[in-house]
């Protein structure tokens, strides 16, 4: 076998390996990315929402802090 020719059959199984990498974060890491993201969207929303009562029992305790006052 010339030099040549190791040189495409190295070549040829580096590009294989590239493709099959490439593969695997597209399908693995991509997915966990997306879940991540899900996941970190929902705790937000919970937050926002979780903020929004804590206010609305602010103004109530306020409120009856005034009729008892």
């Amino acid at each position: 076998m010339t030099n040549e020719e190791l040189l495409d059959q190295v070549s040829r199984l580096i590009e294989t390996q590239t493709v099959k990498i490439n593969l695997m974060i597209e399908n693995a890491v991509t997915k966990r990315i997306d879940s991540l993201f899900d996941g970190y969207k929902l705790t937000h929303e919970k937050q926002w929402e979780l903020e929004r009562e804590v206010e609305d029992l602010k103004k109530r305790v306020e409120h009856l802090e005034v009729k008892a006052g």
